[in-house]
């Protein structure tokens, strides 16, 4: 069956259009790894940086209570959001990603503590405490071909009580799968509230992307 295209670039397109399965997720990325920085670098990618500053907007942290914070970092590939928060004075951070060879280049990456590999996000919660993270952060993973929305009532779970969970959701994705409405069950049920919504913001060379800052409800 010929693939759709959802890229001009044909890496991505290829990643765009896995079937969704850890298995296939992972062995993808496993083998993308070693050249995933050099060929983002030259695709435009804007995620990392643009989660880390919307994110330093909502931290409600100033610059001394910065180091007694608590963020995690789900699906985080070779570590380039961990470095944006580096730069931004923020404490060494957790991480997980689903490929082992991505988790450990983010691991030798400045801005990050423990990085686990092999950590399916369906599942991180067996990995890492719930309720535990004062913000868990998500760039590039809700996107075509890799988790489904049902992934957010996990990264909530890991968050602390009114701490933040901040997410992009590529724009392709958002259009075509049931995230709204996921999304909408925990505000409606009163689980979370929506802090910031950015629409359609530039993403990597001719593709946008929603961001959505959420808080946790406070117990």
């Amino acid at each position: 069956m010929t693939k759709k295209p959802t890229s001009d670039h044909s890496v991505i397109n290829d990643a765009l259009n896995l079937d969704g399965s850890p298995e296939a997720v992972r062995r993808y990325y496993d083998n993308w790894a070693e050249n995933y920085d050099r060929d983002m670098q030259s695709f435009g990618y804007l995620g990392p940086r643009f989660m880390a500053d919307l994110f330093d907007r909502h931290s409600g942290r100033s610059d001394g209570d910065r180091p007694s914070m608590r963020i995690l970092d789900a699906g985080c590939g070779t570590g380039l959001l961990g470095e944006e928060l580096s730069q931004l004075d923020y404490p060494p951070i957790d991480g997980f990603d689903l490929s082992p060879e991505m988790a450990r280049q983010a691991a030798d990456r400045s801005g990050y503590g423990q990085v686990l590999g092999d950590i399916d996000i369906m599942s991180a919660d067996n990995a890492f405490e719930p309720g535990s993270y004062d913000a868990v952060l998500c760039a590039g993973v809700f996107t075509l071909g890799h988790v489904a929305p049902d992934a957010l009532n996990v990264l909530l779970r890991l968050a602390s009580p009114d701490g933040l969970v901040v997410i992009s959701t590529r724009s392709q994705y958002y259009d075509t799968t049931d995230y709204r409405q996921v999304a909408g069950a925990l505000i409606d049920a009163g689980h979370m509230s929506l802090v910031e919504a950015v629409t359609d913001s530039s993403y990597i060379d001719g593709s946008t992307s929603h961001f959505w800052v959420y808080r946790k409800a406070a117990m």
